[in-house]
């Protein structure tokens, strides 16, 4: 098996980002992703001179993507951080879990983030395995930052290392990730 890539997304990869944003959000497809005003945010006008991500291939089959979006107060009612803090969207394929994928994913966001000076922040489900992996990268619970997701569950908000924490409460939306 050949090892997996990890390269910059790029205005070319709309598509497949729609995908996983589906995989991020727990929409069946990137049509239905596309429905919820609240998830096409995520997407919606990429690639904004703020946004970045990557794409993980392994012999030309696109198998996860994680990209990061500063969004204004106005555009996302729950912010962890500060204006210099982009949200993290990350998708990975089900059968590709597992392999170290998003952690790569992960790694090449944090690297970038770090290279622009700016602080990452996501929002997970509180029973979402993958927040394993969010603390071990340096994610920390944000405070009071439960809220019923648009799904009836619960999310919580994460960021990363010691950033100022800030959480303003949204109407119970997180935009349906984690």
């Amino acid at each position: 098996m050949a090892d997996v890539v990890i390269r910059p997304a790029a205005q070319g990869d709309l598509e497949v980002l729609w995908e996983f944003l589906a995989i991020a959000a727990y929409e069946p497809d990137a049509a239905a992703a596309k429905a919820v005003p609240d998830v096409a945010a995520y997407l919606c006008g990429w690639q904004r001179p703020q946004d970045f991500g990557f794409i993980a291939d392994r012999d030309g089959e696109i198998l996860g993507a994680a990209w990061a979006r500063q969004f204004s107060p106005d555009e996302q009612k729950t912010i962890y951080g500060n204006q210099r803090t982009s949200k993290v969207s990350i998708g990975v394929k089900a059968q590709a879990r597992g392999q170290g994928i998003g952690e790569d994913l992960l790694r090449a966001l944090i690297a970038e983030a770090t290279q622009r000076g700016l602080g990452l922040c996501l929002s997970v489900r509180v029973d979402n395995p993958a927040r394993r992996l969010y603390e071990r990268m340096g994610f920390r619970v944000v405070p009071d930052s439960a809220v019923a997701n648009r799904t009836g569950g619960i999310s919580i908000g994460m960021i990363l290392g010691d950033q100022r924490m800030r959480s303003e409460k949204s109407q119970g939306s997180d935009a349906g990730h984690g």
